[in-house]
């Protein structure tokens, strides 16, 4: 087994200035090293703590079911869990991200509310009862 020491998730982004927003000024994650060479601009932000989800496209179905009403089909989503939902669901709107749906109470326990960022990324808040 080899041990994994760190994990980055890479994430590409055409508005780049509103992706740093909404992970560095709204959800608060720390710069670790900014990135400027050639003329592309990059970050890379600590994340205070982080699991990995792993899903088979009917578990995919499943969740998102339950947190939008119909199955999405993608592949990649973010979850970020935060204190208080309603707060939070204003800061990531102003931080241009949409609604694809209302909040829910999940079965899991959680109150979620889904966004699809202006680039397109799948975002989930979620807070905990």
């Amino acid at each position: 087994m080899t041990a994994a020491r760190e994990l980055r998730f890479a994430f590409t982004f055409d508005d780049y200035d509103a992706a740093l927003h909404l992970f560095r000024d709204v959800f608060g994650l720390e710069t670790l090293m900014d990135l400027d060479h050639q003329g592309g601009k990059g970050v890379i932000l600590k994340a205070p703590v982080a699991t990995i989800e792993l899903f088979d496209r009917a578990h995919t179905r499943y969740v998102d079911e339950i947190e939008v009403g119909r199955p999405l089909g993608e592949t990649v989503r973010i979850a970020v869990r935060v204190d208080d939902l309603d707060s939070a669901s204003d800061e990531v709107e102003d931080a241009k991200a949409v609604p694809i749906a209302d909040p829910v109470d999940t079965p899991w326990g959680d109150r979620n509310r889904r966004y699809r960022t202006i680039d397109g990324l799948q975002l989930t808040l979620f807070a905990e009862p």
